[in-house]
């Protein structure tokens, strides 16, 4: 993996959220897809096999913890970090269990999520 830049998807249903980030985290050299839905975001896991997704949990057909559930099953070596504005008592708890390795709440620091992202992926390096 050394040499290789880190795949990570964006979902998030707000587009302008998901083509900031996307902008930010090729500028720090990762290699970055986005979707604004669940079910889309399930179909590139399969095809483009990211190391890293964040992932919001209110959206509009499939939701974050769906895809979370699913990811289980299909996909338990992804590293997911939930970025969401939802914040209400036990939440991390629960994504932490479903499966989340971070939760980092909106509105975004971009730096404690790139901090954030670099740590899971030389996490996942070793």
């Amino acid at each position: 993996m050394s040499g290789e830049k880190q795949k990570v998807l964006i979902v998030d249903d707000e587009y302008s959220f998901c083509k900031n980030l996307k902008t930010f985290l090729v500028k720090e050299g990762f290699d970055v897809q986005m979707t604004t839905n669940g079910e889309q975001a399930l179909d590139m896991i399969r095809d483009e096999k990211p190391d890293l997704m964040t992932l919001d949990i209110r959206m509009p057909g499939m939701n974050g913890y769906e895809v979370l559930e699913k990811l289980r099953f299909d996909a338990k070596d992804l590293a997911v970090i939930v970025v969401s504005a939802i914040d209400i008592p036990d939440m991390e708890d629960r994504l932490m269990h479903a499966g989340a390795k971070a939760v980092v709440h909106k509105p975004v620091d971009l730096k404690l999520l790139l901090d954030t992202i670099k740590k899971i992926a030389a996490e996942k390096r070793e």
